[in-house]
């Protein structure tokens, strides 16, 4: 399979990650909350809801994001953290369960990378 059927493939498909699952399931906004949301986490930078919210205008109102959020709690794919730094903010972190199941996506990912 070539990494076009691959891609192809994997949005297709029902994926029996749950976590990916429910962000895909959302369109755009719900993959890119996921992909921002891990890419933070791994980048060690601080996400606040309303940045979320900011990165995702041209794809989902501030209500429908918010409401997406809350659904990523209730869930368990995403956590609220206190912000050490100041105690005001409320910051966005993948769970356990969205990690793991990144890194087994991540790793099927890679290895369907053929050069062309």
């Amino acid at each position: 399979m070539n990494f076009a059927e691959f891609l192809i493939n994997d949005f297709k498909g029902d994926s029996k990650l749950k976590s990916i699952k429910f962000f895909r399931s959302n369109g755009a906004y719900g993959y890119i909350t996921w992909l921002t949301v891990i890419s933070s986490y791994l980048n060690k930078t601080e996400l606040t809801s309303e940045k979320l919210v900011i990165t995702l205008e041209p794809y989902a109102s501030r209500r429908t994001v918010l409401d997406f959020l809350n659904k990523s709690f209730k869930n368990g794919f995403l956590e609220k953290k206190n912000s050490s730094n100041d105690k005001r903010k409320t910051l966005l972190e993948p769970s356990k369960i969205t990690l793991v199941e990144f890194n087994e996506w991540s790793l099927e990912f890679i290895s369907n990378l053929r050069p062309l």
